[in-house]
């Protein structure tokens, strides 16, 4: 759709970062209400230190090395970061490398509070005993609060070293994760090899990955007695299960003739898609001159590989092939696939994926040429709260540091009892697109969950999951796509579609849209999906079945603005809602927002997975104040008000630093009412409000940084959506009047875009 050719397409209007200004906030917090009094704690944990040495001094020297593994367990009232016990692991030079949920029992129920793994020794002990001797007076208040705050130090149990296992379970391919140990991890990885070979693990099935400043990740195929027998080696964190199949479950239900006419192959496009997959059928006449098979893993193609490669890439080209009809000749795409088979491996005995990840940490950084890839495969089993896959950290890692979009399929188990149908790795990725399927309900053709699709909650970081959702077809809709035979077409089902398509989108967006990254992809994408609940585990933020001249596109009454900045951790910013100061406005008005972030990923830390996001705050009325005197409030106008705001100051009121925020809309789904989204990487909100009640509008956004990231500037993208349904006159030409700052995006139409062969 070309701009001169139809002057009632208007352009999302850009540059909306002009509008952001420094500001300032108040944090008030309440008093911190401790367990225990000190002299309780202290007598506490001097009881923990006794058991600790006596425990340390039980474990064979074969399952330790010098320093020891200790975990600092919190009362279930301090599970912020910024209640970390810091002066206490000064005191007694311990260090932390990293933390977790713990679930504490009760009585009659459990509550989720927070540990900390410490590297301690003798001396460590020794320390803190001594301060624990001391008189209470000479101690410092941060020390003696931080013993307040101690449930426990112990060593980690061995059930709680073992996650995902099924009591069933009694052999296969393991993924063990050591804590990281510095100059010592060669050490630690030489003690920790030993011990799998003395039991009877073979060498050559032992696979290891280390990194910088992170975990160890160790997999291994191991019987149900190797786990029992090794799973109180001390710098052991923990120890899941690792299920692949060579390739995702196929959903095939029949053939049927492809009645279509490939296309010219007049054109090529610049967009490229990188598809990480089974491999690519190049000679089939709808992908031959749009997709390119690069560098792959040194195994033989697989004929299951090849088709379901063939499958991904096509949808990537052309999305489902039913909605053409028959007959027609497919248009030149607008992307092109760059595929690299990194499935099977090399050894189909193994099941870890190392081999494949491994490839795809080499690619990425080397194709500066590709911004999207897609992922239509993953470990089988839902993911685990409280340890996260070589393979998700691989890809938010990726992300971070190259500013790529990552599309993953959420999984094809959705249809089984929970808690087995939860998305799966590497889908909970925080700094990507996770991607499951809908169809169509027979009775009503509405859109809803297809049944194998897997449901969301997500991990700490990005707890809506799936992101979106795209058509992947089921038994009475099937998708439609290419086939190995080039005459004829599959018609199957399943998540590994719906991605591609997502996928496609994303990347085409950014081909037409110059001045938008990756994160302004992800950001638009999320924020014009639909769903009639807003937000649950079924459709996450919604269906994406939009094309991207739609997705761009205003009306008059309804405009879009992105922003594109960076803020500092702690930083305040004000982003300003450009509605226009004029007496058209009338009935109701409707504000969506998206905020999309990048957040450095930190394995050491599952709860605290995110290390920045920015929490925010709408603020409808620029002029609308509170005033507070002990439980009494009252709201002012600071203009209109002013006599009476002065009488109320003098008799001890107090005025709010800022005006009064309002909330948006709440999650219908009951499971994120109950959770805080205050660390994930996206948020989306609506509002609907009077008319009278808004006048200059703006969120308050605050950069929070956490596991001492906060030198690090973070990059966000922020969509905003004013909907007027009653305004009488042009809101996007009186916006564009008033607001020059803005600017409509510059869209390059697909003629622009493609290249004459």
């Amino acid at each position: 759709m070309e701009n001169k050719k139809n002057p009632k397409y208007l352009p999302i209007l850009g540059y909306g970062e002009n509008l952001i200004e420094p500001a300032q906030k108040n944090f008030g917090n309440g008093p911190t209400v401790f367990p225990r009094t000190y002299s309780e704690a202290k007598a506490r944990v001097k009881k923990n230190i006794i058991e600790l040495k006596r425990d340390i001094s039980q474990i064979p020297r074969e399952k330790k090395i010098d320093e020891i593994i200790v975990t600092v367990r919190l009362n279930e009232k301090f599970l912020a970061k910024s209640y970390t016990p810091n002066s206490l692991f000064r005191e007694s030079k311990f260090e932390n490398v990293g933390s977790r949920r713990w679930i504490k029992p009760l009585e009659e129920t459990t509550v989720i509070s927070k540990m900390h793994f410490v590297k301690v020794n003798s001396s460590s002990l020794d320390a803190l005993e001594d301060a624990l001797s001391k008189e209470e007076a000479i101690l410092t208040k941060s020390f003696k609060n931080d013993i307040r705050k101690l449930e426990n130090l112990s060593l980690l149990k061995s059930d709680e070293v073992m996650q995902g296992f099924e009591d069933q379970w009694e052999e296969g391919t393991v993924e063990f994760v050591l804590h990281p140990f510095g100059e010592k991890s060669d050490k630690v990885i030489e003690k920790f090899k030993a011990l799998l070979i003395e039991n009877n693990v073979l060498p050559e099935k032992i696979k290891i990955k280390e990194y910088h400043d992170g975990p160890i990740f160790i997999s291994a195929l191991v019987k149900r007695q190797v786990i029992d027998n090794i799973s109180d080696f001390n710098p052991l964190r923990t120890v899941h299960p690792l299920k692949v199949n060579l390739f995702p479950e196929l959903r095939s239900f029949q053939t049927d003739e492809l009645s279509l006419i490939p296309p010219k192959g007049e054109y090529t496009s610049p967009i490229k898609v990188g598809v990480f997959d089974g491999g690519v059928d190049e000679s089939n006449p709808y992908l031959s001159k749009y997709v390119k098979e690069n560098e792959s893993v040194p195994s033989i193609p697989h004929p299951s590989g090849i088709q379901h490669g063939t499958q991904v890439a096509g949808v990537v080209l052309y999305g489902d092939l039913n909605k053409y009809e028959s007959f027609s000749q497919l248009s030149d795409p607008v992307v092109v696939v760059e595929s690299f088979r990194v499935l099977p491996k090399s050894d189909p005995r193994d099941f870890d994926l190392y081999e494949a990840i491994d490839l795809i940490e080499k690619i990425v950084p080397e194709r500066n040429d590709i911004d999207v890839y897609n992922l239509s495969f993953g470990p089988i089993g839902p993911i685990i709260d409280d340890e996260i896959s070589r393979f998700t950290y691989a890809l938010d890692t990726l992300a971070w540091n190259y500013r790529k979009l990552f599309v993953v399929a959420v999984g094809n188990d959705g249809h089984k009892p929970a808690p087995l149908n939860r998305i799966q790795a590497p889908a909970d990725l925080v700094n990507g697109l996770g991607v499951g399927s809908f169809t169509y309900d027979y009775s009503n053709m509405g859109k809803k969950r297809a049944f194998y699709s897997c449901i969301g909650a997500g991990r700490e970081g990005c707890k809506v999951k799936p992101d979106l959702v795209a058509f992947g077809g089921d038994d009475k809709f099937p998708i439609h796509l290419l086939s190995l035979n080039h005459k004829g077409k599959e018609l199957s089902a399943g998540t590994s579609f719906s991605s591609p398509y997502i996928a496609g989108k994303a990347a085409e967006l950014l081909g037409r849209c110059k001045q938008f990254n990756a994160l302004s992809s992800r950001a638009l994408l999320i924020h014009a999906a639909t769903n009639p609940n807003n937000v649950d585990n079924d459709l996450g933020y919604g269906v994406l079945d939009q094309s991207v001249d739609e997705i761009l596109n205003c009306d008059e009454n309804k405009v879009t603005i992105v922003y594109s900045a960076s803020i500092n951790p702690t930083g305040i910013a004000k982003l300003s809602i450009p509605l226009p100061l004029n007496s058209k406005l009338k009935g109701d008005i409707y504000i969506s927002w998206t905020i999309a972030t990048l957040s450095k990923a930190n394995m050491l830390h599952a709860e605290d997975y995110t290390e920045s996001a920015i929490e925010h705050t709408f603020y409808p009325h620029h002029k609308k104040y509170s005033l507070k005197n002990g439980k009494k409030t009252k709201t002012v106008h600071i203009d209109n008000d002013s006599e009476l705001i002065n009488d109320l100051i003098k008799e001890g009121w107090q005025l709010s630093g800022q005006p009064v925020s309002s909330s948006p809309i709440k999650y219908q789904n009951e499971t994120e009412k109950r959770v805080e989204l205050k660390w994930d990487t996206v948020v989306k909100n609506w509002k609907v409000m009077r008319n009278t009640s808004l006048e200059q509008p703006f969120l308050l956004l605050h950069g929070m940084g956490r596991n001492g990231s906060s030198f690090e500037r973070m990059d966000y993208s922020a969509v905003v959506t004013i909907h007027a349904p009653k305004y009488q006159g042009n809101l996007y030409e009186d916006i564009l009047n008033e607001y020059k700052v803005l600017q409509p995006i510059s869209i390059r139409s697909r003629n622009e875009v493609l290249i004459r062969v």
